[in-house]
């Protein structure tokens, strides 16, 4: 935290040391620079709170450079220069600070991964085995609701086999580090899906897209499969209702056929509930299986959904762990299994759940 100025700046290291060290060393190297100039925390501190995560400032600033704007830094994050990023990258927000605080006044981070349905699609494998009937695929949090397209992906485990169909423009390798995920050659089909955000990404609308493209981050070779998802999503758009969950979900599993089984998932969503939200949440899925057989599929940092993981547990790295994990619900009571310790953008899986 050395040189760190401000809490702000704390806030930017510790995301460089934690966040991006080890995984994108692009954005490691700026967050350590960012943490220490005050003309640019100035920038991050004049707009929402919201927009206050590093991640929204590397968004905008990715925003621009996608857009168009012709500066040495986007031949940095395309690869064809090796030059230091973070200099160039207090350029662009020296000089385009009014465009990037009108971009920080509106967009929030969007991290829409389609990697992460090579998590989801084991998940709902595992989940099937154990539910008999045809279900709904409800995912909240879905932000433009690439995931709701998971059984359209080639979901690549290499030795382990793959998951979907093998013409699929979106390819998703996923590394088996160990155990034995339920991997099918393909995932079960939703008879209907839908998606929950408070501020859904509209692929119909270019700016939106190049947003969402924007809040990738640019060294981790996930560009190229997030481009390919976004065009097959923009063929057939996935419903994506806005709204807070606890308030849009009653009718959404209020709607659903009867026999329909309901299986709701949340990816790096649930972290950002309040507590009281995450108890309505729960109380809700719990109500639901009353009436109809309810599974929740959920990703998120160990600790942030009850009776999956404790918060101590850790990856490989010593890091807090990633976890997947579901909860089965039935007449009200609640089943939690941790399914596996992966990493958050689907680049690989620790199995931790026992063959059925």
């Amino acid at each position: 935290m050395s040189g760190a100025p401000d809490e702000l700046g704390q806030l930017w290291a510790w995301f460089g040391h934690h966040q991006f060290r080890g995984y994108s060393p692009l954005y490691e190297r700026i967050a350590e620079v960012v943490a220490a100039d005050p003309s640019v925390l100035d920038l991050v501190r004049a707009s929402p709170p919201e927009a206050h995560l590093p991640p929204a400032l590397l968004g905008a600033v990715h925003y621009l450079l996608l857009d168009g704007l012709d500066h040495p830094l986007a031949d940095v994050y395309a690869g064809r220069s090796g030059d230091d990023p973070a200099p160039l990258f207090l350029e662009v927000c020296h000089a385009h600070r009014d465009e990037l605080s009108d971009l920080l006044a509106f967009r929030r981070v969007q991290t829409n991964d389609c990697g992460r349905s090579a998590l989801i699609g084991p998940g709902l494998t595992w989940i099937a085995d154990r539910t008999e009937a045809p279900f709904a695929l409800i995912d909240v949090g879905a932000s433009a609701g690439l995931n709701l397209l998971c059984d359209r992906y080639r979901l690549d485990y290499g030795d382990r086999g793959a998951t979907g169909p093998s013409h699929s423009p979106v390819v998703v390798d996923c590394e088996v580090r160990s155990g034995h995920p339920t991997i099918a050659d393909r995932l079960p089909t939703p008879i209907s899906r839908v998606g929950i955000d408070r501020s859904p990404i509209d692929l119909g609308d270019p700016a939106d897209a190049r947003w969402l493209l924007a809040c990738v981050w640019p060294d981790t070779g996930r560009l190229a499969r997030t481009e390919a998802s976004i065009r097959l999503a923009q063929a057939d758009l996935p419903t994506v209702l806005e709204g807070d969950a606890v308030v849009r979900l009653p009718s959404v599993l209020d709607g659903l056929e009867d026999g329909t089984a309901a299986v709701v998932v949340t990816s790096w969503a649930f972290a950002y509930f309040s507590s009281d939200q995450r108890r309505q949440f729960t109380e809700l899925l719990a109500d639901a299986s009353r009436r109809r057989p309810v599974a929740w599929l959920s990703a998120d940092g160990a600790g942030t959904v009850d009776g999956i993981a404790d918060a101590s547990l850790c990856d490989r790295s010593g890091a807090q762990a990633h976890v997947l994990g579901a909860v089965l619900f039935d007449e009200g009571a609640a089943d939690p299994t941790l399914l596996a310790v992966v990493q958050q953008h689907g680049g690989w899986i620790d199995w931790r759940a026992p063959a059925a």
